[in-house]
């Protein structure tokens, strides 16, 4: 986990309570450990040379996540980050390749999607992590603290396209519990780190373009292309 030097712009010149607000958070300086961060194992090498994604950052937080993903957020916010490895920056994972079954499913599903060894927050979660400070970030970071102890994989599934609020949710409910049912199945178990499949780790982000296409798929079966191409080219 890297982060920046930090930057002082107090809100209101002379205030004690904001001259510490914006500090930066950045992928690309160098690095400087924690030494209580969770450091999650490095992967095994994927087959061909993994493309990044295109950085999602929501219209409410781009006011403090610039485009190259830096994150400005309070000292406390930050310390927690790092402390647990959690990764604020979507545009750091790269897009997961699986062989021609996985494209197959991907493409009968219009989906992308992406992998990182990191856990990664949730695009919609780092208003949260505001430099202000959200009356709700204590909330959240026990949920982050709790899933970084828990849950070695995480999964994030997101509805794109016109489909009506219920198409959408139903569409991600089934496409996560059909995943985790076929790691499952393969032998991981969430919240524990024994076993062959329990050492997939990291973050698994898929982003459904046409959620009424997807819905007439089955989602069993993408569950299993998914799962297998997660343990064959992510697994440590």
């Amino acid at each position: 986990m890297a982060i920046a030097t930090a930057l002082v712009r107090p809100l209101v010149p002379r205030s004690p309570l904001l001259r510490s607000s914006y500090l930066s958070w950045s992928s690309t300086s160098a690095q400087r450990p924690a030494s209580s961060a969770v450091r999650p194992p490095s992967p095994k090498r994927q087959a061909r040379k993994p493309k990044p994604i295109k950085r999602f950052v929501p219209d409410e937080v781009k006011k403090f996540v610039k485009p190259d993903g830096k994150l400005l957020t309070t000292p406390q916010n930050r310390d927690f980050l790092l402390q647990h490895g959690l990764e604020p920056d979507n545009g750091r994972m790269t897009l997961l390749h699986g062989g021609p079954e996985l494209s197959r499913a991907a493409s009968d599903f219009s989906a992308m999607l992406a992998y990182s060894p990191r856990h990664i927050i949730h695009p919609f979660d780092l208003r949260y992590f505001e430099p202000r400070g959200h009356p709700l970030a204590p909330m959240k970071r026990a949920k982050y603290a709790h899933k970084t102890r828990h849950e070695p994989m995480w999964i994030m599934v997101s509805c794109a396209g016109n489909a009506s609020a219920v198409v959408r949710t139903l569409t991600r409910r089934r496409l996560t519990r059909c995943i985790y049912e076929a790691l499952h199945g393969l032998g991981y178990r969430a919240g524990s780190r024994n076993g062959e499949v329990s050492k997939v780790w990291g973050t698994l982000w898929v982003v459904v373009h046409d959620p009424v296409k997807a819905a007439t798929q089955s989602p069993e079966r993408f569950g299993r292309v998914v799962a297998d191409a997660l343990v064959k080219n992510c697994r440590t």
